[in-house]
């Protein structure tokens, strides 16, 4: 066989990269596959063979993803869910442990680069009075022992959004404010909204037991009704609602604290809703009749541990002494999520664009006999 040509290796890379590139334009009109949240931080670079360079995404740990389509084992196609948020190419699971990993290795490399210069200057200083060895504690990285985490987990297309506060469900000042937020949402997003009760205790869906059957009989051994089964169900029904691209609100009967989702798969849209005078919180329950007032203690503290919890465990907080004031906060924020989980490209302006986007144009054309006069 001869041997290649100078140049020819060079060809191949334009021709995949141009391939590359119509993929990725195609894929900004395709319907999105699944979502994931990101563990780690990612910012391209040269060396890590992007099949289109500079048309990767950057991401930060924490952020959500919208996945397209898979490009191949190495990379997805995807964007931010963001205003913002341009498609590009995403590194599979794989893919980015792999280059965290060589970027780790660089790093150590040239710290150690680093810490050898320093050291043969310090050899010089050796018979200076001034010089101090430095201390074996700075120089160790402590590591923190834990479970191995994933790179991305996979989580509903659109989030979905839990209401909590000002104390607990299922005791009137709570229920019915929440049920005039519900009201509102449905009539203000009308056509783009789903509110669904969910009465299992989602709470216990947690992904280290939903995903290790065997940790069943933890589950069995607390005094809860839902089993194993029936959260399952529950999830897997918000992630079939969340594919329709809508809104999806869940009026959940058992979650009245951040932490009791924090660690499931939904990652919820959490609004807290906040009556920041323990006095005004007293006054209302006290109104609502003796049935509620019998419970006001247990609905001080419900609201304190609320009050107690850092801001950022809090997407959104409705603090407003208005009821038409929180409203109006909690619209403009899902406007505002609406606007970064559909872009322009995915709302097609007519029905000819519409259908230009769902069929793919065959790779030949085929010819049209021309009609006789």
């Amino acid at each position: 066989m001869p041997p290649k040509k100078k140049g020819e290796r060079q060809d191949s890379d334009i021709v995949e990269e141009r391939n590359a590139q119509v993929q990725l334009e195609k894929a900004k009109y395709k319907p999105v596959a699944f979502a994931v949240r990101c563990n780690f931080s990612y910012t391209p670079a040269d060396d890590d063979n992007v099949p289109v360079p500079g048309q990767a995404v950057t991401f930060e740990a924490k952020d959500f993803l919208h996945v397209k389509e898979k490009f191949n084992n190495e990379w997805w196609i995807g964007r931010p869910v963001k205003e913002d948020g341009v498609v590009g190419f995403v590194p599979s699971p794989v893919n980015l442990e792999t280059i965290l990993i060589r970027r780790e290795v660089q790093a150590r490399k040239a710290a150690k680069a680093l810490a050898s210069k320093a050291a043969a200057q310090a050899a010089q200083d050796m018979n200076s009075k001034k010089y101090t060895p430095p201390s074996q504690a700075n120089q160790q990285v402590k590591k923190k022992p834990g479970e191995q985490v994933a790179m991305y987990d996979v989580v509903p297309t659109m989030r979905p959004v839990v209401l909590m506060g000002p104390s607990l469900k299922g005791l009137e000042v709570t229920d019915m404010m929440q049920k005039a937020l519900f009201d509102f949402l449905k009539h203000r997003f009308e056509g783009r909204i789903t509110i669904t009760r969910v009465t299992a205790d989602i709470s216990l869906a947690k992904r280290s037991i939903l995903n290790n059957p065997g940790k069943k009989a933890l589950m069995d051994r607390s005094n809860t009704r839902s089993n194993l089964a029936q959260i399952q169900g529950e999830v897997e029904r918000i992630f079939e609602l969340a594919r329709s691209m809508q809104l999806v609100v869940l009026d959940a009967d058992t979650i009245n604290h951040p932490l009791q989702v924090s660690k499931t798969s939904l990652a919820p849209i959490l609004v807290y809703v906040k009556i920041s005078s323990p006095k005004v919180l007293t006054r209302l329950i006290k109104t609502r009749g003796k049935s509620q007032t019998k419970h006001l203690n247990v609905q001080l503290v419900a609201a304190d541990k609320l009050a107690q919890c850092p801001p950022e465990m809090f997407d959104v907080i409705l603090d407003e002494n208005q009821l038409s004031d929180a409203c109006e906060h909690i619209a403009d924020y899902l406007e505002s999520y609406w606007r970064a989980t559909h872009p322009p490209e995915m709302e097609p302006a007519n029905a000819l664009v519409a259908q230009l986007a769902e069929n793919t144009l065959p790779a030949t054309p085929t010819t049209v006999p021309l009609k006789k006069k």
